[in-house]
């Protein structure tokens, strides 16, 4: 039984381990790190945020001004890992401070506020160009010490010259001959003039930026190891901690952040960075547009055609979005000049699901949300409200989970006009429905498994106890009874036992002499000897003899007389 009980204990003790680990590893957390801890006027510090959570909203400032943020939502599933990071140049000596802050959320939807900070010092730029010589004459208070003083001052003047040069000589540093490329590996690195932080910035590298190196340091000056490189056609010099001879992974990135026109206009529909066909209407005297399109990677490449020279009717822009790996993405827009289009849809419905908003012609940008990652594509029903105008839908097949555009066309007969509408198609897991509500259906199993466990274990002691109460009780009842005094040993109780078995004998022997007409007397006579031979009848008569006197006679004396007991008989 104690074995068991030790496994029980055991595996309860895992259990509770077990939702330790599983509630420590729900938890939110984040962290912040800078690349150096102190640096000069001019260099350039990173700041790196990194976020462990299901949803957070979190802001990096250095002395207060914002250099990045992130925001992420979630279906708080699970915990998501992800990394930002900030770049900030040093203006002033002094201190900057870098601080992380905003919320996170786990898993959970526990929230918890974050705010987090890190300090780097920033020095003056040192200057290696040492103290100007002194005057050949020092001043002196008389006549009669001035050659003294012209001869200490001659002397303070040659060793501060000879120290002046001496720091150079440490200072400058000798150089390898190397021809290889190297590439910047973040935005704001200054290429200097010269091989100090107090030469000129002739100017400044983008992260990927590629170089030729001619020569690298082999000792550092002032903490800094330099790269003589060559820029623009003239040698200058960078920090070597700031370039590297991998060249960094192209990005394929090839979507616009931001799609703005110049003047008064509005696309339909709003802008998107997935949504790559828009329609815009514009007056008869305009004859040009202006876009601001911004990439969201910085190193991607935008070409906008199509913008000039508009022609009454439809015309089509086109902007075109180049990513560094080479991947383009274009954007269409179907401007219509002049006589504003008037085609649409009278009918516009998916087949199994309702539209949010509920359809109207005039509204061209609706929502879905579907509860199924099966679903891969949808059913429209889109009909045009001119007789021989086209209805062309696209990207209502292959959906995957999360947000899938489906854009619906409308073309009068001679493609003179165009409406467009867009359907906004979001696929996301089912949430699974709480049983208690605020308490995940995972952590009410847990608490639940744990609960089950703990009673089981209360179960099997009640059981246990109970066993052994009963066959203690069982015990005591088989024992013989000695009048309350329980004072014979084991040995006391065997003879008992043999005594006892020895009598019966007796008595059936003489039983079948009596059946037999055998001598009664004779048989008599040997049960008296058993009984004088039997040490519990022995022990009873002493112990009452003990307790209430000798006159007081057992029930086995008052049968061998046979007499009647005193007082009335009837």
């Amino acid at each position: 039984m104690k074995k068991i009980l030790k496994v029980m204990c055991g595996a309860l003790f895992g259990i509770l381990i077990l939702w330790i680990m599983t509630t420590n590893s729900k938890a939110a957390s984040t962290s912040l790190s800078v690349n150096k801890s102190s640096v000069e006027v001019g260099d350039t510090i990173t700041v790196t945020a990194k976020v462990n959570a299901a949803q957070w909203n979190l802001s990096l400032k250095a002395n207060g001004t914002q250099l990045n943020s992130s925001m992420e939502l979630d279906n708080y599933k699970s915990n998501i890992t992800k990394s930002f990071s900030g770049t900030y140049k040093a203006k002033s000596a002094g201190t900057v401070t870098f601080s992380l802050t905003g919320d996170i959320t786990d898993v959970n939807q526990q929230n918890s506020s974050v705010n987090k900070t890190k300090t780097v010092t920033v020095r003056a730029v040192s200057s290696n160009s040492g103290s100007g010589s002194s005057s050949n004459g020092g001043s002196s208070s008389s006549g009669s010490s001035g050659n003294s003083s012209s001869s200490s001052g001659s002397n303070s003047t040659k060793k501060s010259s000879t120290s002046t040069q001496k720091n150079d000589e440490e200072t400058k540093p000798s150089f390898r001959d190397v021809n290889e490329t190297v590439y910047a590996t973040e935005s704001g690195i200054n290429v200097r003039s010269s091989y100090s932080t107090s030469s000129s910035s002739i100017g400044t590298l983008s992260a990927g930026d590629e170089l030729t190196r001619t020569g690298e340091a082999t000792n550092a000056v002032n903490g800094i190891t330099w790269s003589r490189v060559t820029y623009n056609g003239q040698t200058a010099y960078v920090s070597s901690s700031y370039l590297s001879t991998e060249k960094p992974e192209e990005s394929a990135d090839k979507t616009l952040k931001s799609l703005e026109i110049d003047g008064n206009y509005t696309l339909t529909p709003e802008f998107n960075s997935d949504v790559t066909e828009y329609t815009l209407n514009v007056p008869e005297d305009v004859t040009s547009l202006d876009f601001d399109a911004v990439p969201t990677d910085e190193n991607a490449k935008v070409e906008i055609t199509g913008n000039d020279e508009l022609l009454d009717g439809v015309n089509t822009i086109e902007i075109t979005v180049t990513a560094e790996d080479g991947t383009a993405r274009t954007y269409t827009i179907s401007v219509t000049k002049g006589e504003f289009a008037n085609i649409g849809l009278s009918e516009l419905s998916v087949e199994g699901y309702t539209l949010t908003p509920e359809f109207t012609s005039d509204i061209h940008e609706y929502t879905l949300e579907i509860n199924d990652l099966t679903v891969t594509s949808l059913n429209i029903n889109a009909v045009a409200d001119q007789d021989n105008a086209t209805v062309e839908i696209v990207g209502n097949t292959g959906l995957q989970l999360g947000e899938n555009i489906i854009t619906i066309l409308v073309k009068s007969e001679d493609d003179e006009e165009i409406a467009t509408y867009q359907i906004i198609v979001n696929i996301v897991e089912k949430q699974e429905e709480q049983l208690i509500p605020g308490i995940s259906n995972d952590e009410l199993f847990l608490y639940g498994g744990i609960a089950l466990g703990v009673l089981v274990l209360l179960i099997i002691i009640i059981a246990v106890v109970r066993h052994k109460r009963k066959a203690k009780r069982e015990q005591e009842e088989a024992e013989p009874y000695y009048g309350g005094f329980d004072s014979l040993n084991k040995d006391t109780k065997k003879k008992d036992k043999d005594s006892d078995s020895k009598k019966d004998l007796g008595d059936t022997q003489d039983l079948n002499n009596v059946i037999n007409n055998k001598n009664v007397p004779e048989a008599t006579e040997r049960t008296s000897k058993n009984e004088e031979m039997d040490p519990i009848r022995k022990h009873r008569r002493s112990v009452i003899e003990e307790n209430f006197g000798a006159d007081i006679k057992n029930e086995d004396d008052n049968n061998d007389k046979g007499g009647r007991k005193k007082g009335k008989h009837f």
